[in-house]
């Protein structure tokens, strides 16, 4: 097996962990009642929030459900690109490309605009786009490196 193929199948246990991580955080505010694992509780603060960039609460609540749907379309692109290597690799370099943009956003949202509303749930979510980051970064990396004969 070569070096590439390699790369790609630890990367591939990588984006197992950020997902495995992602149901970590978000399966208990699903199963568990209010006030249990506040901190998780990204919508409750996102109502709380005064306006950001001039968009109210109920307007911010689809941005946000649409960012999710766009980052999981970008995370299903990636592991697609991955798994279907080379087949898929234009694809999931496109993608991870838009992915480095709106995770860089993401993560700047939650540390320097968030962290007034909830302290740790700016963090545990910055953090969770952090590592969310990471994960498109070494995709990008991987995808674009050229294959050594």
């Amino acid at each position: 097996m070569n070096n590439q193929k390699i790369k790609l199948r630890k990367l591939m246990s990588f984006y197992f962990f950020v997902f495995a991580l992602g149901i970590l955080i978000i399966a208990p505010t699903h199963i568990f009642p209010i006030p249990t694992f506040m901190y998780a509780r990204f919508p409750h603060y996102l109502e709380m929030m005064e306006p950001f960039l001039g968009v109210s609460w109920p307007m911010s609540f689809e941005i946000y459900h649409d960012i999710l749907y766009i980052l999981a379309v970008i995370g299903t692109l990636n592991v697609l690109g991955i798994i279907f290597y080379p087949k898929f690799k234009r694809t999931a370099v496109v993608s991870s490309t838009i992915g480095l943009f709106l995770l860089s956003l993401m993560t700047i949202f939650f540390f320097f605009k968030f962290i007034n509303v909830n302290v740790p749930t700016a963090i545990t979510y910055g953090t969770y786009s952090v590592v969310l980051l990471i994960a498109d970064i070494l995709t990008f990396k991987a995808l674009t490196k050229r294959i050594e004969a």
